[in-house]
């Protein structure tokens, strides 16, 4: 196994395109980091400076060509990107002309086209990429502002990761040796810093959060993207280390910084002093630390008095501003990478000591912005010692209305819908469409009476319900919103059992007074597709849309983790239902989880070692379904520690060649006596192959994921003895009033997703009974006093967001009573719940 990287930096232009002197100590710093033994360790990294079009191809073609399956291989460009009239995206080199494009650049469908004949499956692409001021002739009028990077340079087994993919933001910051975005790729591999779940491994997805978080404390508009399909998320770049000091301080002083809002409170003063000592590290060490933590930070904060300075010249020079001058000052935002929301709460309190009539702050909004819509800044008050100003950014603004049912703007196509789209396709009929187009059109009377309707016939439909629920929530115009995300493009079965739980929920909080003052529930659906990428775009619309106070979701670890980065970063809390990956622990106090894996995974292993006599067991897992890898360890280690065996034949879910009777056959050939399969969600059917080539002869065990009704239509008599552990069953509670309340509302089986869908409802209700804003929500939540009683039991939160004494019941898949070929799940007393 090789580890090859190339890395381009290009300085020099002809004229039309302005130079870029850091993209040459870009590729400096990113060798040095890559080829020290002790930090990225590659074989070979070649530096190519300042290339003409051919030297380029030639060395990406040399790059990708005769590699073997498991070589790592990396490619770094610095320097100008330039699109066409068609979105297709260029390289630029140092002989590049505009007015002759495509003989003078590299085309990205050129790098595309090489990388897929590569034969190797572990492909990181790093784009450091100047797209401001970098069109084809005669284009910057018509640009949308987004250059596509996904659909031209993603693919199986590749990770692409880039500064930005908008050609707005700036390069570099004036007096810095290395671009902003290289400068925190570097300092993540360099101080073992990215290594966020303290693995001594840095991945692609970890590296990626690292520099996305440090580079927006700096340039908030300045937006990191990855594009990575499942396994490319998990690639590993460089080795970091466990017990540094250094890196401990370092950890500990960026908890604190953060908590503090870019600045160090007394008390983490003192906790960094006494860690200091404890560390033996001097003075002077820990001031660099933290000065370096510090630093995007610092600049922030200069280039806001910057801004500060320049407005107030402004407005005492002309006031109101003129269009020539807002013009003016919308380019030098651009240039210090702010965002409208930045700039109008620099500029709100500033207008508002200009008099009762400020002049208008209304910058026009981002072309084809998906989620942003500004609205300017409301000045609300005015009390002793000074004016309050907020500034109100949502994708839908929760405004007193005089008819609040009143037509509001949606944006079609979002992924998102509050009642103005169907999402579940397959569930309509003329009164579930009539009744979404009279929501659309403000017409909520009609909209409860189309929905109403519908759910006669079509009981089983929760995003009938909560659009239900939703119409009645605008008709008595108090209200709270929260949303949830489900994968409902490539799953619709699991994303239909976890609306339900919400459904539920926001059904008997509305319909029994709602949340403090008669405040109904609204609830925003998200369909994510369990795709990365999808799940961050929609934690990103969620994060910006003010109203909305919380989040139920996502799915599985692909959506919940890159989704939960951008819920940290912008301090919204999410509660996860059903991902059980532990990279979700302790990740932030906004993060929350309703299933604890350890807990589950232990009662499985116990049951096995004190009921069965299995002492060799094939573990199969899914290696592209993190949640499940974490499951499978920790139910391998509790058989590991009895001295048990695990049996050594190999057998991953995700690899397309598996051959299920062969893996099996040479498993009982070397005396295996259990199967435990853990696949990703959507790959269960995976799983009954392997089940079924063991033709009875070994003990089945599972994850949770397996809980489904597919499992048993479709296993049928091959997983017949199977057993699971889960965080619920609906035998579980005697007269448990949840299992009550949703078969008289669904008129159909529920399952554990279900449950704990509901509980995160139920726990964020529950919260927002105390109250109703982001930040103290997230405290509530942890306030040792807080706990509310669900499907599951009680839950309760640790400090590290995971739910305390988490609920745990061990079910089997058994022959249905009076059926011939059916089979279904049931109970293996005693249930585990507090």
């Amino acid at each position: 196994m090789a580890k090859v990287a190339l890395l381009i930096g290009v300085s020099e232009y002809e004229p039309g395109l302005i130079p870029l002197p850091a993209a040459i100590n870009d590729v400096e710093a990113m060798q040095e980091v890559l080829q020290h033994p002790e930090i990225g360790g590659f074989d070979e990294v070649k530096v190519l400076v300042n290339p003409q079009r051919q030297e380029m191809e030639e060395a990406v073609e040399t790059l990708f060509g005769g590699r073997q399956r498991d070589d790592l291989v990396l490619l770094f460009f610095s320097g100008h990107g330039i699109k066409d009239e068609e979105g297709n995206l260029y390289f630029a080199t140092q002989n590049t002309r505009k007015t002759l494009l495509k003989s003078t650049t590299v085309r990205a469908r050129f790098v595309h086209d090489v990388m897929n004949n590569s034969r190797s499956k572990r492909e990181v692409v790093i784009l450091d990429c100047c797209f401001s001021g970098a069109f084809a002739e005669g284009m910057l009028a018509r640009d949308d502002g987004f250059v596509d990077v996904k659909n031209q340079l993603g693919g199986e087994g590749r990770a692409v990761l880039t500064s930005s993919t908008s050609t707005q933001y700036s390069f570099e910051q004036p007096g810095a040796d290395t671009s902003t975005y290289t400068r925190y790729i570097v300092e993540g591999l360099k101080t073992g810093a990215a290594d966020r779940d303290e693995d001594g491994k840095i991945s692609v997805d970890e590296l990626h959060e690292y520099a996305k978080s440090k580079v927006q404390e700096a340039a908030p508009a300045m937006k990191p993207e990855i594009y990575a399909i499942k396994e490319g998320y998990k690639i590993n770049l460089a080795k970091a280390p466990i017990d540094d000091p250094e890196l401990k301080y370092r950890r500990e002083v960026e908890f604190w910084v953060e908590s503090g809002k870019g600045e160090i409170s007394d008390a983490g003063r003192d906790v960094l002093d006494e860690l200091r000592h404890n560390l033996g590290l001097t003075s002077e060490e820990a001031v660099a630390i933290e000065d370096k933590v510090l630093e995007p930070h610092r600049e922030y904060q200069r280039k806001l008095n910057r801004y500060k300075e320049r407005f107030i010249k402004e407005i005492q020079r002309e006031y109101p501003i003129s269009d020539s001058t807002r013009e003016q000052l919308k380019r030098f935002q651009k240039v210090l990478g702010f965002t409208d929301e930045n700039i109008a709460l620099i500029e709100a309190p500033i207008i508002a000591e200009q008099g009762p009539s400020p002049p208008p702050v209304n910058p026009p909004p981002p072309r084809n912005s998906n989620f942003l819509q500004y609205m300017g800044a409301c000045i609300i008050g005015v009390v002793i010692g000074g004016t309050v100003i907020y500034a109100i950014f949502a994708r839908n603004i929760s405004l007193p209305l005089v008819n609040s049912c009143a037509k509001e703007n949606y944006i079609s196509g979002d992924r998102i819908s509050l009642g103005e789209e169907i999402l579940l396709k397959k569930d309509a009929n003329p009164d579930k469409e009539a009744g979404v187009k009279a929501f659309a059109n403000g017409d909520c009377k009609t909209a409860i009476d189309k929905f109403n309707a519908y759910r006669v016939a079509n009981r089983t439909d929760p995003e009938a319900l909560i659009y239900l629920n939703n119409a009645k929530a605008r008709q008595q115009q108090e209200k709270l919103k929260i949303a949830v995300s489900v994968p409902i493009g490539t799953n619709p079965n699991i994303a239909k059992e976890m609306l339900r739980g919400v459904a539920q929920a926001q059904d008997e909080v509305n319909s029994t007074g709602g949340i403090n003052n008669g405040k109904a529930l609204e609830v925003a659906i998200a369909n994510d597709d369990n795709d990365s990428s999808e799940a961050q775009k929609i934690a990103q619309q969620f994060v910006n849309d003010q109203t909305i106070l919380a989040v139920v979701g996502h799915n599985a670890s692909e959506a919940a983790v890159p989704a939960a980065y951008e819920y940290k970063n912008g301090k919204l809390v999410m509660l996860s239902p059903t991902s059980f990956d532990q990279r979700l622990s302790g990740l932030s106090n906004y993060i929350f989880r309703i299933v604890n894996t350890n807990n589950l995974a232990k009662s499985l292993s116990d049951y096995r070692l004190k009921t069965l006599a299995k002492t060799n067991i094939i573990i199969c897992v899914d290696s592209e379904s993190p949640d499940n890898k974490w499951f499978a360890d920790e139910f391998t280690k509790v058989i590991k520690q009895a001295n048990y065996n695990i049996n050594p034949t190999p057998c991953n879910l995700s690899d397309s060649v598996l051959d299920p009777n062969a893996m099996i056959s040479q498993a009982i050939s070397s005396k295996a006596d259990g199967l435990f399969v853990a696949p990703y969600i959507d790959r269960i059917d995976k799983a009954i192959e392997v089940a079924r080539a063991s033709k009875g002869r070994l003990q089945l065990f599972s994850s949770p994921t397996m809980y489904t009704q597919q499992t048993v239509a479709e296993g049928k008599a091959d997983v017949n003895g199977m057993v699971l552990a889960v965080p619920w069953f609906p035998q579980a509670i005697p007269n448990n009033p949840f299992v009550q309340n949703a078969d008289a509302l669904w008129k159909a089986p529920v399952n554990w997703r279900t449950a704990t869908t509901y509980d995160a409802t139920k726990a964020i209700i529950a919260g927002l009974q105390k109250s109703n804003t982001r930040e103290e929500l997230q405290k509530v939540l942890h306030a040792p006093g807080f706990s509310v009683d669900g499907a599951t039991g009680k839950i309760e939160f640790a400090q590290s967001g995971d739910r305390k004494n988490n609920a745990t019941c061990l079910i089997k898949v058994q022959p249905k009573p009076g059926t011939a070929d059916q089979y279904e799940f049931a109970p293996i007393p005693p249930c585990n719940f507090n």
